[in-house]
């Protein structure tokens, strides 16, 4: 049976949602010898679209390429399934499969722009209803969908997110030295509530210690990043908008803490991702944290700033000595093949 792939993660930034696209898809081309990734013509990553073997269809970009050009595409194709990793589809196509990553969309659209959150919630509930399956990266996200959109759970599969192809070839050595690093990774906007792990950083005792680095970028589809960049002038603050995936596994080896403030998460792969290389973990006291990493981590309230002033220092003090649970039954749970396999498994 042929599969298409809704490659349209290509022509954007790279997030969670795009990693995970990418990596199912990597995985799906390994698994599978009669797929077709489809992408309009403004791709952003033109090795991954080469390692693929992207097909380019279409005239128009974005929302309208996927609503127009791509079910225009698909309809010729004797209604073969149509895998959308990254939370959209084109709504009039009838044989989709899609992915649902979270939503944070539904819950808090103020955190977006008008125009997003109300696309969106006009979008994805229809696309949800209309699909012949859903997936999604962690249960608390299965459970959220069925609650809000009524949906049964025998509808919708877990396929969780794991560590990049390119992070897994990197050798860990657990007893290599650490340097006083606090590292958080996650674009600029109110849910990720970088202000507060600034302001919890300036007013402990560790702001003479160690550097404070944030890795994100400002996106226009947020309504506000709530980041006030002059707060922290001329203090042990660094932040980079973007790096390449090498650069950020060098901060990953490096770093001695991983530290997510996140009021909302799908799944959160930076806290993964800094428990492959060794970090010591803190973050939000919110479900999916719970499920995923609740044996690794350090929790807190990440909207009192003096509790999370406090949790910083305890885990700095804290010796990183790994888990005997921490071990690859549990980063086997977390892979893209594993996810790619229970895909293919439930597309029919």
């Amino acid at each position: 049976m042929k599969i298409f792939v809704n490659a349209r993660f290509l022509t954007q930034p790279i997030s969670g949602v795009q990693r995970y696209g990418i990596e199912c898809s990597r995985q799906i081309k390994k698994l599978c010898s009669d797929v077709i990734f489809l992408s309009p013509a403004n791709i952003l990553h033109e090795d991954i679209a080469g390692e693929l073997d992207v097909k380019v269809i279409g005239y128009n970009k974005g929302h309208i390429w996927e609503q127009v050009d791509l079910p225009l595409f698909m309809l010729k194709q004797k209604n073969a399934p149509l895998l959308n990793l990254a939370n959209t589809a084109p709504l009039v196509y009838s044989n989709n499969y899609i992915t649902i990553h979270d939503l944070a969309f539904y819950h808090y659209p103020e955190w977006n722009s008008k125009a997003f959150s109300a696309w969106y919630n006009i979008l994805i509930p229809r696309l949800a209803f209309g699909c012949k399956r859903i997936f999604t990266v962690s249960n608390t996200v299965k459970n959220e969908i069925m609650k809000s959109y009524g949906i049964a759970g025998a509808k919708i599969s877990v396929t969780c997110n794991g560590i990049s192809q390119a992070m897994s070839k990197v050798e860990v050595v657990s007893e290599a030295p650490k340097e006083k690093i606090i590292l958080s990774v996650g674009t600029f906007n109110k849910r990720k509530n970088h202000q507060t792990l600034i302001h919890a950083f300036l007013n402990s005792d560790l702001k003479a210690q160690y550097k404070l680095v944030i890795i994100g970028d400002k996106n226009k589809v947020f309504s506000d990043t709530g980041f006030d960049e002059s707060s922290f002038a001329g203090s042990n603050i660094i932040i980079y908008p973007t790096l390449s995936e090498s650069e950020l596994i060098g901060l990953y080896k490096k770093a001695e803490i991983i530290v997510s403030l996140s009021m909302y998460e799908g799944f959160g792969i930076p806290l993964l991702e800094g428990l492959y290389f060794g970090c010591k973990v803190l973050c939000s006291d919110i479900p999916v944290y719970r499920e995923i990493y609740g044996s690794f981590a350090q929790f807190c309230n990440p909207l009192d700033k003096l509790n999370v002033s406090n949790a910083l220092k305890e885990v700095a003090i804290k010796r990183n000595v790994a888990s005997p649970d921490l071990t690859d039954e549990f980063f086997n749970k977390y892979r893209y093949k594993q996810a790619a396999s229970v895909i293919l498994n439930n597309i029919t």
